[in-house]
């Protein structure tokens, strides 16, 4: 069946690979989080970034459960759905935080540092 085959190929590809990669997303700015945290817009930035990773690992294993299974899961769809809305609206306000910064003629590269992934 042509269609089990794309979810299949969703499944291992798209969705347990996002999930792998928002895991580790997650613990880099975690650990970014732990040094940005004295300073508030740095820290807002990092924990509404921390929220919307896991929000979105939620919604990539909600859609691998969907898309691995053979009978798929309304249910999973659903919570994939719910998880993306949750990522959008916390990475949203993040991003435009993070901007004012970014986007400057002349930024701050200190002010820069405060909301990246540490290496």
């Amino acid at each position: 069946d042509r269609n089990r085959a794309f979810d299949l190929t969703q499944c291992v590809v798209a969705d347990v690979t996002n999930a792998a990669a928002y895991i580790v997303r997650a613990i880099l700015q975690i650990r970014s989080a732990a040094s940005a945290c004295p300073e508030p817009k740095a820290c807002a930035i990092n924990i509404m970034n921390i929220i919307s990773s896991f929000a979105w690992i939620s919604q990539f294993t909600s859609l691998a459960v969907s898309d691995c299974w053979d009978k798929g899961s309304q249910k999973a769809l659903c919570a994939a759905d719910i998880s993306d809305m949750v990522a959008a609206v916390t990475n949203g306000p993040a991003a435009g935080i993070a901007s004012v910064s970014d986007c400057a003629d002349l930024p701050d590269p200190l002010e820069e540092e405060k909301h990246l992934p540490m290496d």
